[in-house]
C-alpha cells in the first residue's frame, strides 16, 4: 500500500516518492549542465544527491535506487556527452557505487537515518574519505581509455575533491534537526543573512582576487555561532552552491587566469574552498551546539544545587573556598547556629568552634591542635564526626558533620562541604534509646536460640522418627498380606487402620524434614528441563486414591505447547500435590476442582481452583506458617498438619518463584504459582 512505511517492506508513501524524483532530478541536472568549462567542472554535487536518495528511500529500497540512478545517470551522461558506452558505464558507476557505499556505511540498518549526531566524528570523515577516493578511482579508469595517464589521474583527483565536496555539502542537510532556538536575535540574523549575500556576491559576482574568497569565513562562523543548527547547514549549502554555479559561469575568483596554476588544475581551488568552508561551519555549529546543551546543564545544575542547599531546611550545610572561607551557609546552618549569611560570608570555619572542641578533635585524628590540619584530616579519612558549636548566643549544640572535597574538572581541590545534623536534642535520648535496642537485641538473640533449637528438634525428631516408622510399616504389611498368617476380619480391619496412620505419620515427618530441610537451605534440588504439563498429568495420576469414592468434577486444562521450566521434577510434582490434595479435603462433594498450567509474560503458571469453603481474609495472612490450620478445618475436623502450603512456598522460592492465593468464605480458592520460564 501506498501509505505504509518504507522500513517495513511496503510501497514509499506518496511524498517521499516525490521527493525521490526531485532528488533524482538534482542528481541528473549537474551532469547535463552546458555552459563554460563544463568539462572540468560538470557533475557537482551530484554524488551528496545521489547518497540523498538512498537515505530517503530506506534502506530496504538499495537494490531499486541502484537500478532507478544507473538508468538516469547512464542516460544523462551518454546524452549529454560524447562517451563510448563502456565510459559511461564507468561514469555511471563513480557516482551510484560510491554512493550505495556511503548510505550502506553510514546509515542504521533498522531506520535508514544517518549517524551525523557528531558530524567531525572519525568515522563521518572516513567514510566520506573512502567514498571520494572510490568515485576518483573510477573515473581514472573510465578516463584513461581517452586521455594520458596524467591527464586521467587529474579528473580523477578533480573527480575525488568533487565527490567529497559534494558529500560534504549535501549530507549536512539530511542531519536531524535540532530544539535549539537560535542565539542570536532576529534583528542579528536578519543581518548577518543579508552580510552573507552581500559578501558572496561581493566575492563571486565579478572576477575578484584569490584572497577574498576568505571574507566568507566570518560570515559561515557567524551563522555557526548564532544561527540553529539547521539554518547554517542550510546556508552552508547555498554559498557552496553558488560558488560553484558563478565559478561555472566564468565569475569569482577561480574563474579568471591563476599565476602558476595550470587551468587543469583550476578546479581544485574551487573544491578546496567548498571543502574548508564545510570542514569549518558544520563541525563549527555541532560544537557550539554541544557547548551550549553543556553550558545549559550546568547552570541548570549549579542552579539546582543552591536550591536543593537552601532548602534542607532540617540540616546545616556550609561551604567554603579552597582557603576554608565560608562561600554558602544554607537555612539549615542559619536556624541552627543563629548568624545570617552575611555575618558569616568569607569569614573561616573555626569561628564555630571554640579552642577546646578543636583540640579534642585534633587528638582523636592525631594531627595538630588547628582547625585546618583537623579538617583535612576529616576528609582525607572520609570520618563522621560528632562536633560541638557555639552558636551566635553563645549556645553549644552538637551535630553529626561531615566534611567533603569539591573538585574541578582536573581533579583540583576548589573548595569543601560541610554537611551535618543538629543532634542535640537526640543524644539526649540516644543512651536510653541505646539500652532499649541492647534489650531487644538481646531478645531476638534468645528467640533466634528458640528458633534454631526447635530447627534442630523438628530435624532431630524426623530423622529419629523414620526408622521406628518404616519398622512398623513394614510390619503392619507384613500382618495385612497375611505373611505371618491369616488373619481374623477384626485384626485385619485393625491392621488396615496401623497402615493408613502409619502412612500419615510417614507423611507428617518427610513433611516435617522438607521444611527444615528448605528452611535451612540445604534442600537439594535438581536443575533439569521440564515440562509442566507432564508434572501436572503425573500428579494428577497420583491423586487418584484419594478421588476415589468422592463426588468431585476435576478439569484439566493445559497447553498445546510445551510449558519449559528449570527444576527438580520431584520436587514440583510435590508442589501440585499438596494443592490438589488441599482442594480435595476442602471441597465437598459435587464440586468442580481445575487444574490449568499456562504460559504468561510474567512466566509459567500452575493453577488450582476449587469450589469449595474458602479461607477467610484473616486466615489468609497466615497461610504459609507451619503447623497453621485454618478456621474451616477445624470447624469441619479436615485432617492435616499445617505443612502443606509451608512447603509449596518454600519449593517455589528456591525455584525462584511465587505463590498468590485469591479466596473468601464460602467461595472457593484458586492458588497460582508462577516459576521462571525454562
Amino acid at each position: 500500500m501506498m501509505g505504509k512505511n518504507p522500513s517495513k517492506g511496503g510501497q514509499i508513501s506518496i511524498p517521499r516518492r516525490a521527493l525521490c524524483a526531485l532528488l533524482l532530478v538534482l542528481v541528473a541536472a549537474p551532469l547535463s549542465v552546458g555552459g563554460v568549462q563544463t568539462h572540468v567542472y560538470g557533475g557537482w554535487p551530484a554524488l551528496g544527491f545521489a547518497i540523498a536518495v538512498f537515505v530517503v528511500a530506506g534502506p530496504g529500497r538499495a537494490v531499486q535506487v541502484v537500478a532507478v540512478e544507473a538508468l538516469v545517470i547512464s542516460v544523462t551522461v551518454l546524452v549529454r556527452y560524447d562517451l563510448s558506452l563502456w565510459t559511461g558505464v564507468l561514469g555511471t558507476l563513480s557516482i551510484v557505487v560510491p554512493a550505495w557505499y556511503a548510505q550502506h556505511t553510514l546509515t542504521t540498518v533498522a531506520t535508514g537515518h544517518l549517524r551525523l549526531d557528531e558530524v567531525d566524528s572519525d568515522r563521518y570523515h572516513l567514510v566520506t574519505a573512502v567514498t571520494a577516493v572510490l568515485s576518483g578511482a573510477i573515473t581514472v579508469a573510465a578516463t584513461a581509455t581517452r586521455h594520458d595517464v596524467e591527464t586521467a589521474l587529474v579528473l580523477g583527483a578533480l573527480a575525488f575533491l568533487a565527490a567529497l565536496t559534494g558529500q560534504l555539502a549535501v549530507l549536512p542537510l539530511l542531519i536531524r534537526g535540532s530544539s535549539r532556538p537560535p542565539a542570536g536575535t532576529a534583528v542579528e540574523l536578519m543581518v548577518q543573512r543579508l552580510m552573507l549575500v552581500l559578501t558572496v556576491a561581493l566575492v563571486f559576482g565579478p572576477t575578484s582576487r584569490l584572497y577574498v574568497v576568505f571574507l566568507v569565513f566570518p560570515m559561515l562562523g557567524w551563522a555557526a555561532n548564532r544561527a540553529t543548527r539547521r539554518e547554517c547547514h542550510w546556508q552552508l549549502f547555498l554559498v557552496c552552491l553558488t560558488a560553484y554555479g558563478l565559478t561555472l559561469l566564468g565569475r569569482g575568483p577561480f574563474a579568471g587566469s591563476l599565476a602558476g596554476i595550470p587551468e587543469s588544475l583550476r578546479p581544485a581551488l574551487l573544491y578546496l574552498f567548498l571543502a574548508a568552508a564545510c570542514y569549518m561551519a558544520v563541525p563549527l555549529t555541532m560544537t557550539v551546539e554541544r557547548l551550549v546543551v553543556m553550558t545549559s546543564q550546568a547552570t541548570r545544575a549549579a542552579t539546582t544545587v543552591e536550591r536543593l542547599l537552601d532548602s534542607v531546611s532540617g540540616a546545616m550545610i556550609i561551604a567554603t573556598d579552597a582557603d576554608m572561607r565560608i562561600t554558602h551557609f544554607n537555612t539549615g546552618a542559619q536556624d541552627t547556629l543563629g548568624y545570617t549569611l552575611e555575618e558569616v560570608l568569607g569569614q573561616r570555619r573555626s569561628i564555630f568552634h571554640t579552642v577546646g572542641e578543636t583540640e579534642r578533635q585534633a587528638a582523636h585524628f592525631g594531627v595538630r591542635p588547628d582547625y585546618a590540619s583537623t579538617a583535612l584530616e576529616m576528609v582525607r579519612l572520609g570520618e563522621r564526626r560528632d562536633w560541638e558549636f557555639t552558636r551566635k548566643d553563645g549556645q553549644p549544640r552538637m551535630a553529626s558533620l561531615t566534611l567533603s572535597e569539591v573538585t574541578d574538572g582536573d581533579g583540583a581541590v576548589v573548595g569543601y562541604i560541610g554537611a551535618g545534623d543538629d543532634i542535640t536534642e537526640r543524644l539526649r535520648a540516644e543512651e536510653a534509646l541505646v539500652t532499649a535496642l541492647d534489650r531487644e537485641h538481646a531478645s531476638v538473640l534468645r528467640l533466634r536460640e528458640v528458633d534454631e533449637v526447635k530447627q534442630e528438634l523438628v530435624s532431630n525428631v524426623s530423622h529419629e522418627l523414620r526408622t521406628p516408622i518404616t519398622s512398623i510399616a513394614g510390619y503392619a504389611e507384613l500382618l495385612s498380606d497375611s505373611s505371618l498368617g491369616s488373619l481374623t476380619e477384626g485384626q485385619a480391619d485393625a491392621v488396615d487402620r496401623i497402615v493408613r496412620n502409619t502412612n500419615r505419620l510417614r507423611r507428617l515427618v518427610e513433611d516435617m524434614l522438607t521444611l527444615s530441610t528448605a528452611e535451612a537451605g540445604t534442600l537439594k534440588m535438581e536443575q533439569l528441563e521440564i515440562d509442566l504439563r507432564t508434572v501436572a498429568a503425573e500428579s494428577l495420576e497420583m491423586m487418584t486414591e484419594l478421588l476415589r469414592g468422592r463426588v468431585l468434577g476435576v478439569k484439566v486444562t493445559v497447553p498445546d505447547e510445551p510449558v519449559l521450566v528449570i527444576g527438580d521434577n520431584h520436587a514440583l510434582e510435590r508442589v501440585v500435590l499438596n494443592l490438589l490434595g488441599n482442594a480435595i479435603k476442602f471441597t465437598p462433594d459435587d464440586g468442580c476442582i481445575t487444574l490449568s498450567v499456562a504460559q504468561t509474560a510474567h512466566g509459567a503458571t500452575v493453577t488450582v481452583k476449587d469450589t469449595g469453603m474458602g479461607i477467610s481474609a484473616e486466615d489468609q495472612q497466615h497461610l504459609f506458617t507451619r503447623f497453621f490450620r485454618t478456621s474451616a478445618s477445624t470447624e469441619h475436623a479436615i485432617q492435616g498438619t499445617g505443612l502443606g502450603l509451608s512447603i509449596v512456598h518454600a519449593i517455589v522460592d528456591r525455584h525462584g518463584g511465587s505463590v498468590s492465593i485469591d479466596s473468601a468464605r464460602g467461595c472457593g480458592t484458586s492458588v497460582t504459582v508462577v516459576l521462571p520460564l525454562a
